[in-house]
């Protein structure tokens, strides 16, 4: 199978070298900068990307890192890298930006446009011996280039990302993938915990957010606010006391209903964060548990005599 390189933003790795867990995804840190003629170069020699140089210019000057998974194709890679970036987003890193997808590392083409041209005498000694235009087909898929991203609230997130927690959300990606494939609703929770950081409008986001929660428990249709709040305590009993998740869960289900029903109030990163870590700390919780709990499980758990 192909391997497919994702350059990241804003994370700072903390670790040397590259971070592999059980091969599903690889991490990379950043070794070169990546000159504008090297993908000015990319284009002119007709390699088959489809970023705008200059945009992959943009992102890149955020990137300290890339993930690189094999898969059969270019949307399987990118769905597990959605996935990957959701179990890191358990852990309490940032949300991040996956803007393109690459077949080669970044620190494969930096430079390829000198050593395509014989300059290698004027480069980094650790940059002179790689691929040229002549040698490899640099391919680009654009991924997630439109967005206003979200960094957080202050002490919400963390920005470094050290080799513990890539190996940590290494191993939760493989049960969270077995626990997709035995609750399909699940993908449907995670996409949203990856996406919403991403949209530019924080109404549409919060609302996103809370078509992932209300996805978790399909037959609520009825005093959804209170059911819901009560369900989401119980299941969040591993993280936080079920009266502080409930009383969240209600402010934040209040806001989703004033930005549905097209309330003009300005809405501030604190609705946005309250909304978005009650959707990514739910996801930790069914990965604590091990499966996602019906409602009547939760239900008769509220219930149960001390």
């Amino acid at each position: 199978m192909p391997n497919f390189f994702f350059p990241i933003t804003w994370l700072l790795p903390t670790f040397e070298g590259d971070v592999c867990g059980n091969d599903l995804v690889l991490i990379h840190r950043r070794k070169w900068e990546v000159p504008i003629f090297d993908l000015y170069s990319l284009l002119a020699e007709r390699h088959p990307i489809r970023v705008p140089p200059e945009l992959m210019k943009v992102y890149l000057q955020s990137v300290n890192l890339e993930f690189e998974t094999a898969a059969a194709d270019f949307p399987e890679a990118a769905d597990r890298i959605d996935a990957y970036r959701a179990m890191l987003y358990l852990r309490g890193t940032c949300p991040t930006v996956a803007p393109f997808g690459c077949n080669t590392s970044l620190n494969a083409y930096a430079g390829i446009n000198a050593r395509s041209s014989g300059h290698q005498a004027t480069m980094h000694e650790g940059m002179r011996e790689g691929i040229t235009h002549a040698t490899a087909r640099v391919e680009t898929w654009s991924h997630e280039l439109s967005f206003a991203c979200i960094v957080g609230a202050p002490g919400q997130f963390v920005r470094d990302m050290g080799e513990g927690v890539a190996n940590g959300a290494e191993r939760d990606l493989a049960k969270w993938l077995t626990l997709e494939k035995e609750t399909p609703v699940l993908r449907a929770a995670r996409r949203a915990l990856v996406k919403a950081p991403l949209m530019p409008d924080l109404g549409s986001s919060i609302l996103h957010i809370w078509q992932g929660i209300e996805g978790l428990f399909p037959s609520i249709s009825t005093e959804i606010t209170f059911r819901t709040s009560l369900l989401l305590a119980e299941l969040l009993v591993p993280l936080h006391p079920r009266s502080l998740t409930y009383e969240t869960a209600k402010k934040s289900y209040s806001d989703r209903s004033k930005i549905s029903h097209g309330s003009q109030k300005p809405v501030s990163m604190e609705h946005w964060a309250r909304a978005w870590l009650l959707l990514r700390d739910a996801l930790q919780a069914i990965l604590l548990h091990g499966s996602m709990p019906s409602e009547e499980d939760l239900t008769r758990s509220l219930l149960k005599d001390d």
